[in-house]
């Protein structure tokens, strides 16, 4: 068989390979015979059609079998030879199969490149950990307030800025009723950045039982393009009023909230997350620089196609975030050859850091063990809170136990690289 190999580009490399007349009518061979035994041809026992009927009736499907089989053979064959480890699926093409005659084609393959990283030992990285501020602990406790309010009513006074608001209202457009800014019995919360000025400006002040007629302009970006910029008249009828009630802050929200029997304790529990929260930051923040330095000091090509694929599946991701949240797709101006350019450069560092990191991994011979891989399925289980043995049933369903290795591996190669760095850490307000 004849192999030749040819480099289009660094990443990109072509393979021409001609298998030989002989191995082809061997081929041919094989496959009549086994059209033989299953073929179901008037006149004749399976197994004893002459050559020259099956030809006849199947030549054309057969000889499709032939080339398929011989170029999935010889493509495999000249991919060890070569020592090439594609990425993806080849394109096959210049496909020539006559009678005869050999069988050529030719097979482009994408490859990852081969990088020999510079030297990194001894390189500055900064570590930024943001502290723990005191207003952050009080903002939480806030929001716990926050979830624990009650609403009272309101009786003698009007209704005031972040108060809840029952009313019934009608919009009117010429004196036409605008039924999407029309409603009965609809709690509102009053605030400027939830509704538009004039119709704030027009509630704020009512009593309960007043009702009110007033003007206010539409947006011009309103959704509805036909009302967008409209002059429409309002008129109000509040009904009940509301204010908001913030439970204490005391050692009772705290037993209602958490699982601590004080304030003091809580505030300390809080305080606990919100810093390994900032560590966690400060991690990740630390592997982006990390990995920024080892892109900077080395320059390397990357599959074009790997790239798209990757942005393709970047995109979905975002897509599908999207639908779940309610967001249709179809609305608007969206256009998914844009959407997944806009993730090209994200898919191209990923790609970058996996590469990079796999050289450290190959260059310093990281080994992943057993006990590497049932830690990962435990911190799993433990994030998913699902049992060990279901996460383990999952991976293997989904090629998942492959992709947990490959992250592995990139884990340990990542902090062996750290480990040769030189790390200045700095705190930093929050």
């Amino acid at each position: 068989m004849k192999i030749e190999l040819s480099e289009i580009e660094s990443c990109v490399k072509k393979l021409t390979i001609e298998v030989p007349q002989d191995k082809v009518e061997q081929e041919k061979s094989v496959v009549y015979a086994e059209l033989a035994r299953s073929a179901n041809i008037p006149g004749f026992r399976k197994g004893k059609a002459p050559k020259k009927i099956l030809e006849q009736r199947y030549g054309k499907s057969a000889l499709g079998d032939v080339a398929q089989r011989l170029i999935q053979d010889s493509y495999r064959q000249a991919l060890e030879e070569k020592k090439l480890s594609p990425v993806g699926d080849p394109v096959i093409e210049d496909i020539s199969f006559e009678e005869n005659a050999p069988l050529s084609f030719s097979a482009t393959v994408e490859v990852l490149p081969e990088v020999e990283l510079k030297e990194y030992q001894g390189a500055v990285v900064k570590k930024k950990v943001a502290q723990v501020a005191d207003d952050e602990v009080e903002k939480t406790i806030d929001q716990y307030r926050e979830r624990m309010a009650r609403l009272e009513p309101v009786e003698d006074r009007a209704a005031e800025n972040d108060d809840f608001v029952v009313m019934d209202f009608r919009a009117t457009r010429d004196g036409v009723e605008v039924p999407p800014l029309t409603g009965q019995g609809k709690q509102v919360h009053l605030q400027p950045d939830d509704m538009l000025e004039a119709v704030y400006s027009g509630i704020r002040g009512m009593k309960k039982g007043e009702e009110k007629t007033f003007n206010a302009a539409l947006p011009k970006e309103f959704p509805d393009p036909d009302l967008a910029g409209a002059d429409l008249e309002f008129y109000v009828k509040v009904n009940d009023i509301k204010k908001k009630v913030l439970p204490e802050v005391d050692d009772e929200l705290a037993r209602e909230v958490s699982e601590f029997d004080t304030m003091t304790a809580f505030r300390e529990s809080i305080s606990r997350t919100i810093k390994r929260r900032n560590e966690s930051m400060a991690e990740n923040d630390l592997r982006k620089e990390v990995i920024a330095l080892l892109i900077s000091q080395n320059s390397f090509d990357l599959p074009p196609k790997m790239v798209e694929k990757r942005a393709d599946v970047l995109a979905e991701r975002t897509e599908t975030r999207f639908r779940e949240s309610g967001v249709d797709m179809n609305q608007g101006h969206y256009n998914r050859n844009d959407f997944i350019e806009r993730y090209r450069e994200s898919a191209e560092l990923e790609i970058r850091e996996e590469i990079i990191l796999a050289s450290v991994a190959r260059t310093e011979k990281v080994e992943v063990s057993e006990e590497d891989l049932t830690r990962e399925i435990s911190e799993l289980s433990r994030m998913l809170g699902q049992p060990e043995d279901v996460i383990k049933t999952q991976l293997s369903q989904n090629d998942g136990m492959m992709g947990l290795y490959q992250k592995v591996v990139f884990d340990k190669a990542y902090n062996t690289v750290l480990g040769k760095l030189k790390i200045e850490e700095t705190e930093e307000k929050s």
